[in-house]
């Protein structure tokens, strides 16, 4: 059995008991949850304004609710339409579980996150008390050779330990960690569009500091290449994901150009708090320029190789 536990964890001596562990990793993990979620909404809302056909979509009186109900079902489309193959599907996602071994080695406490993004693993490692971690790497492949810097017998040990974790001979653990104690963060994205977006206690959210023109106008170029080339959108992960590669490095070429750099820029987003406007006050859609466009497909098209 192939055994990839990239981001297996320890607990030290001075992680606490694991009533109290996990009070503070539901306190952590909600903080990171917020701040991953923050820019998902601000990109979201920015694709709500710079879209053409949501804005003259029954869009009229005070804005605020409607804005955030079409940028939440743009994120809940998207996430439904992809594939579980796909690593960043679900990128909001977190838990975690944990398990103990004993042995003649003595007693080592183990935890195994389950993240939709590096920033929770990066949390949990930085926890600690009196400038000690709760956490430490225990991580194990068998498919690659041995890190240098981990002992050979400690990496056995870390097969061995995760090996009795998994169970793989008992079926009712099916070789997995599924049976074992956990936590799940329990926030989720339909909510919280809401609880951003309005702000925590005294919090305001600038969406312009999470969603930057640049990102903008770069979505707009992706979009408006991708639809005067009239690519294929269904020919497997790998595929639409080159695809995305290649025009992402045309754009770069592009704007790293005298004609680039002075391309017309988006107007700034309006402040979540001042959302509540009417559909006239919003910035204008931003369209790029079609030269631009153009151009930026003709490096699109050089970059493929004959029979692509």
């Amino acid at each position: 059995m192939s055994t990839k536990l990239y981001d297996g964890l320890r607990l030290t001596a001075h992680a606490p008991g694991l009533f109290e562990l996990t009070r503070v990793i539901s306190k952590r993990m909600r903080e990171v949850f917020r701040e991953l979620a923050v820019p998902v909404i601000a990109r979201n809302v920015a694709r709500v304004v710079d879209d053409t056909e949501v804005r003259e979509r029954d869009m009229g009186g005070p804005l605020h609710n409607y804005t955030v109900y079409r940028a939440r079902k743009l994120w809940l489309d998207e996430q439904a339409g992809l594939d579980d193959r796909m690593t960043f599907h679900d990128p909001l996602r977190f838990s975690i579980v944990f398990g103990q071994v004993d042995d003649d080695y003595g007693t080592r406490r183990l935890a195994y996150p389950f993240a939709g993004n590096r920033a929770y693993t990066d949390a949990l490692l930085a926890l600690e008390a009196d400038g000690r971690p709760f956490f430490v790497d225990y991580h194990y492949q068998n498919q690659a050779d041995r890190p240098k810097e981990i002992r050979k017998d400690e990496w056995k040990r870390r097969r061995d330990d995760w090996n009795r974790l998994l169970d793989a001979d008992d079926r009712e653990t099916d070789g997995t960690l599924g049976h074992l104690p956990g936590w799940q963060l329990p926030d989720s994205i339909e909510v919280v569009f809401d609880a951003v977006l309005l702000g925590y206690k005294d919090t305001t959210i600038d969406l312009n500091a999470h969603c930057t023109i640049e990102h903008r106008m770069r979505r707009a170029l992706n979009r408006a290449v991708t639809l005067d080339l009239d690519l294929d959108e269904v020919n497997g992960i790998s595929r639409v994901l080159t695809r995305n590669r290649r025009i992402e490095r045309a754009i770069e070429l592009y704007l790293s150009t005298t004609a680039g750099a002075a391309m017309l820029r988006p107007e700034p987003l309006p402040d979540a708090r001042d959302l509540d406007i009417a559909v006239s006050e919003l910035p204008p859609v931003y369209e790029p320029p079609a030269e631009a466009v153009a151009r930026i497909s003709e490096l699109y098209r050089e970059q493929v190789p004959v029979g692509d």
